[in-house]
């Protein structure tokens, strides 16, 4: 297939959600998630980072040095962001489940507890993203992962030259059933292969 200019993508805008775990997937790329969603708002220029690792190992033998087959012995799937709102759906996946709470009705004061035993906080998690070419070539893709969980937090600095900014990585879970780790929603023609006769989709064909 030859090279296509028009295929490139360039992710303008989006953000990362997350809801409690078990959430459904979404029916489609573009309709708004319900209320079980929290987005994490704004995030640094960098985006979000997706990192997927296979490690695999290949058979050793006594008659060749080349291995007959590889045996995979692991899988990594994880999404990553700096996040830039100081709130609580941020906090909470910061500090692992942590929730504030008002100390008294009315006091316009909250509190929480840092818990100084680990523990897990599954999450269903969403990352959408669009690209705007053209008024007419508008391009949704969203990423769901039905079990995620916080693996590595950033050092938070607090100082009075930049805002206060949250780096968390999650990482996929293994399913409850099935082989699904995760799933990309799409309404982007890019993404199928090129018709019969090795043509690649253009952006007339594309708006279309």
């Amino acid at each position: 297939m030859a090279p296509s200019p028009t295929l490139v993508r360039v992710p303008g805008t989006g953000e990362l959600s997350l809801a409690p775990p078990g959430t459904p997937e979404p029916p489609d790329p573009t309709t708004p998630l319900p209320a079980a969603w929290s987005g994490l708002g704004l995030s640094t220029e960098d985006g979000v980072t997706i990192r997927r690792a296979v490690e695999k190992q290949g058979t050793t033998h006594w008659q060749q040095i080349t291995p007959a087959r590889f045996i995979y012995t692991s899988q990594e799937f994880g999404v990553s962001s700096v996040f830039q709102e100081t709130k609580g759906a941020v906090l909470s996946a910061y500090f692992g489940g942590m929730v504030f709470t008002e100390t008294s009705a009315g006091s316009k004061r909250y509190r929480a507890e840092i818990s100084s035993v680990p523990r897990g906080d599954e999450r269903a998690l969403c990352v959408d993203w669009v690209d705007q070419i053209s008024a007419t070539e508008i391009y949704h893709h969203r990423l769901y992962v039905p079990r995620a969980e916080v693996s590595e937090t950033q050092d938070a600095q607090w100082t009075r030259t930049q805002e206060a900014r949250w780096g968390i990585s999650f990482a996929a879970l293994a399913p409850a059933t099935g082989t699904t780790l995760a799933v990309w929603l799409t309404d982007d023609p890019a993404v199928l292969p090129a018709p019969t006769g090795g043509a690649t989709p253009t952006a007339s064909t594309q708006a279309k």
